[in-house]
């Protein structure tokens, strides 16, 4: 699962950075690294697009394989 964190500068304002560095301490993996078996890994994205709602993070969902795999957007998120 790869999870994109918005890195403009809204979301940034918004407390991205607290956001991706939760992530990254909670599934025990660096930026742009991946955990232990893989399942795993976080980044940034520019500009999700939902300025209105930062900050976001958007999830890949690899449910239906690499090639049919979509993105799921998360609004108005928190560490929480």
């Amino acid at each position: 699962m790869w999870s994109l964190v918005c890195g403009t500068t809204p979301c940034m304002i918004c407390g991205s950075g607290e956001i991706e560095g939760a992530l990254l301490k909670y599934l025990g993996v660096e930026r742009n690294g991946g955990n232990k078996d893989g399942l795993f890994s976080v980044g940034e994205m520019e500009c999700i697009g939902c300025c209105v709602n930062a900050p976001m993070i958007a999830v890949a969902d690899y449910t239906n394989g690499f090639e049919g795999y979509k993105y799921n957007y998360y609004e108005d998120v928190t560490t929480q």
